[in-house]
């Protein structure tokens, strides 16, 4: 079917610079077009980010990350749309840029950014990464596909500056995302930062990213079953992901520290995790592995571990008596 324009249904009417078009239509997300479209239609005159986020029906975030796209390209005169940006920021106000230079275009190559940060690319920037490499335009469509909708110009950016700039391949940030995907977090910035912390550790290469996926789930399982056997209703604080770690290293078995969990709220009526940790290291260190060994093995001081009255539980005796009861004497939960 044959598509012709209707010239009756025009009235007044607005420009739009070629180069939306021809330059920045495929790299630009829905919102960014329609903020565009907003400032354009209202050339000149004043408005507020939230009367544009209320007409669209986009929300402050994206309207805000609209903004900073469009004044990096060359479509505003330089230094007014960072202007805007500045005002914007400080007073939540927007007030619509120079006209647009409809006919310029971009005819320089790539920046050489070697000491940059991918904040700094523009999107006449990734435009050119994209037709100087196939396989990053691939890498663009397949980040797409897994999170189900069109980059951000600051996911963009982030994907340019692995592939292009730190020579990641896509195969590894590919991957990455879709672990990420996986444990909900469908985000190019949170996959960007755990392969940065991977990548200075020396896990380069695809084999060694998914031993480090895999080593991470093998944590995320146990830590979540520690979280169920000690009914936890929200994460564990980096302190007390210490402790788990430590007894995943320790590769202590689940029934003993369940069963020290156990003696902890006898004797302390909460979950105080350095309390436990002692607890579990006095056992580990006699060579306890069992409940059984536990209840036939473990001979301690009268009263160890339960309360007498409001006294203090009993310390057992030990080679580093004095450490043990700084833990218990003083419970951080």
């Amino acid at each position: 079917m044959d598509y012709t324009v209707h010239m009756g249904g025009f009235g007044q009417m607005f420009g739009v610079p070629n180069a939306v078009v021809d330059q920045y239509l495929k790299l630009s997300t829905p919102s960014q077009l329609k903020v565009l479209l907003y400032l354009l239609r209202h050339n000149g005159q004043q408005v507020e980010q939230s009367e544009i986020s209320e007409a669209l029906s986009v929300s402050d975030e994206l309207v805000e990350e609209a903004l900073l796209f469009w004044s990096q390209t060359d479509l505003f005169a330089p230094g007014e749309a960072t202007a805007e940006t500045q005002r914007q920021a400080e007073t939540g106000r927007v007030h619509p840029a120079a006209e647009p230079k409809g006919t310029k275009r971009h005819t320089g190559s790539l920046a050489t950014l070697s000491n940059a940060k991918s904040g700094e690319l523009s999107p006449l920037e990734i435009a050119a990464a994209l037709e100087k490499s196939e396989d990053l335009k691939t890498l663009f469509q397949l980040s797409e596909q897994q999170l189900g909708r069109p980059l951000r110009h600051i996911e963009q950016k982030a994907l340019v500056w692995m592939h292009d700039y730190n020579n990641i391949g896509s195969d590894i940030i590919l991957t990455v995302l879709l672990y990420c995907k996986s444990i909900d977090k469908p985000s190019v910035s949170y996959a960007e930062s755990m392969i940065t912390n991977w990548w200075n550790e020396g896990i380069q290469t695809l084999p060694q990213v998914n031993a480090a996926i895999n080593e991470v789930e093998h944590r995320r399982s146990f830590t979540g079953h520690i979280q169920k056997a000690f009914e936890m209703n929200r994460k564990p604080t980096p302190k007390q992901q210490e402790f788990i770690d430590l007894w995943q290293d320790r590769q202590i078995p689940m029934e003993l520290i369940t069963y020290a969990y156990e003696k902890t709220l006898e004797s302390t009526d909460k979950l105080a995790f350095p309390y436990l940790n002692a607890v579990l290291m006095r056992w580990m260190d006699a060579g306890y592995r069992t409940r059984i060994d536990v209840d036939t093995k473990d001979k301690p001081s009268a009263g160890d571990g339960r309360k007498q009255g409001n006294a203090k539980p009993a310390i057992p005796e030990s080679d580093n008596a004095q450490a043990y009861k700084s833990f218990v004497y003083n419970i951080d939960s």
